[in-house]
């Protein structure tokens, strides 16, 4: 007859790792182990992708069960022995050699009944095991299923990984093509450039150099005719008088014309443009092909508000006394601000502000319908300086560390991609960047408390 520990053995082979309970339908996965059809089934609907052994851990990417025919006849067989899994089977004590059937819920241990009388264990709370078992075995069940939750967030979290990298290398590859594609374009300028100019070198050169040629062919024609006469000569005067003085005339005539140099030839190349201001020269042209090329700007008056003084060609702004203005619909009245004159409904755009030393200020762009009656909660994208801070005027509002404090500041505009992008001008250093969907014109912003230094739009003069 099989011994207590064999039929415990026995009872352990078929009992479902997940449900605790003996087999039912049972299934082998690829690593091996059983579990019921159902159990197994439910365990994996949980996963995307791979799916895992919930005893080893082992993945497959396959959901690969197969019927154990095995396991199913063991159940069976166990049944016919009336054994019941984790009641009827007990370990001893190895102190008393007692079945241990009782559990201490102070020492958390399963005791026999002479523990539960003895000295160790008098006021401890003591309990049925199998009453304990039922408890501790949802305790399990909770536990596996905050496990198996566990095992979705970290599938989650990894799946959400691979996708940032995933974004993010494709970002990456936006960038790289595009820097690409913008230094190719310069470097087929240039290209261009110099072929042009190498081209104009070659012409003047070709067409000097034909002049000086046909001058030297010129010359050496009459080298050698001169040459023919000198040795005509040369003959004659070793001849008889008769000889010498055959046709005499015509042989004199020849000798006493002159040589008629050919016209000299300016070797001078005259084109300024290699030999000038070469680089300057080009990169004048290469505004052509530059984008954004600086955007050339003047305030609009009518958007000023009334305590603000704007110089004679609309290009600075600073804070003055109250002026009575008409109140027209696109003036501010409640900010110190003022908008451009000129708008963007698309492409991309670039200018620059010069802040100085004011200690006031906040530079951007605003929505055409923009509030400017009262404190905007929306449509104005702007960085300033205010109080020794600088802020991005985010919501809520970002403070900026800024290495060094900017003298001019630029400012980006995309349209389409909705990017309003800060630079320090003078090194060119990233402030900050807005995200936003355009749908109606953009201006530049700008807005100032200073008295004593005005904001001012720099004019690129090329």
């Amino acid at each position: 007859m099989a011994s207590e520990k064999e039929l415990e053995n026995i009872i352990n082979e078929v009992i479902c790792p997940v449900c605790l309970e003996f087999y039912n339908d049972p299934v082998m996965v690829d690593c091996g182990h059983n579990f019921c059809k159902n159990c197994i089934l439910k365990y994996w609907e949980k996963q995307k992708g791979n799916v895992s052994c919930p005893k080893c851990r082992e993945e497959f990417p396959q959901r690969n069960i197969r019927p154990n025919r095995f396991a199913a006849n063991m159940v069976e067989s166990v049944r016919k022995l009336s054994i019941k899994p984790r009641e009827d089977n007990f370990l001893r004590c190895a102190q008393h050699d007692e079945k241990l059937k009782l559990f201490c819920e102070n020492d958390r241990t399963a005791i026999c009944v002479v523990c539960a009388v003895s000295r160790e264990h008098k006021d401890h709370r003591i309990n049925p095991l199998q009453d304990v078992a039922v408890i501790y075995k949802g305790k399990l069940k909770s536990a596996l299923e905050f496990l198996n939750n566990q095992v979705d967030e970290i599938a989650n979290c990894q799946n959400s990984q691979e996708i940032n990298i995933s974004e993010l290398k494709k970002h990456a590859d936006t960038i790289r093509k595009n820097i690409e594609l913008e230094f190719a374009k310069l470097r087929q300028f240039l290209r261009d450039e110099e072929k042009l100019l190498m081209g104009k070198i070659k012409r003047k050169e070709d067409s000097i150099l034909l002049q000086l040629e046909e001058n030297l062919k010129a010359a050496s024609s009459e080298n050698a005719l001169m040459n023919r006469r000198i040795e005509d000569i040369q003959k004659r005067l070793n001849l008889q008088e008769a000889e010498l003085l055959k046709d005499i005339k015509s042989v004199l005539e020849g000798a006493e014309m002159p040589f008629i140099r050919p016209i000299d030839v300016n070797i001078n190349l005259n084109l300024h443009e290699p030999t000038g201001p070469l680089q300057f020269l080009v990169w004048k042209r290469m505004l052509k092909v530059i984008s954004p090329v600086p955007a050339v700007l003047t305030l609009n008056p009518q958007t000023a508000h009334p305590r603000l003084i704007l110089s004679e060609d609309n290009t600075q702004v600073m804070r003055g006394d109250w002026k009575k203005l008409p109140d027209y619909p696109e003036r501010f009245n409640f900010l110190l601000s003022v908008l451009a004159l000129q708008g963007f409904t698309s492409g991309r755009h670039y200018w620059e502000i010069d802040v100085g030393n004011s200690t006031g200020w906040d530079v951007g762009v605003a929505k055409a319908s923009v509030t400017r009656k009262a404190i905007p909660e929306n449509g104005v994208w702007a960085v300033g300086l205010w109080d020794k801070e600088y802020t991005a005027f985010s919501s809520p509002r970002s403070p900026l560390a800024l290495s060094m404090n900017p003298k001019r500041l630029g400012v980006y505009l995309d349209y389409e991609e909705g990017q309003v992008s800060f630079y320090n001008a003078d090194n060119m250093t990233h402030i900050y960047t807005f995200s936003e969907t355009f749908t109606e014109t953009i201006y530049p912003y700008l807005s100032t408390e200073s008295k004593t230094d005005p904001l001012k739009l720099v004019t690129f003069k090329v």
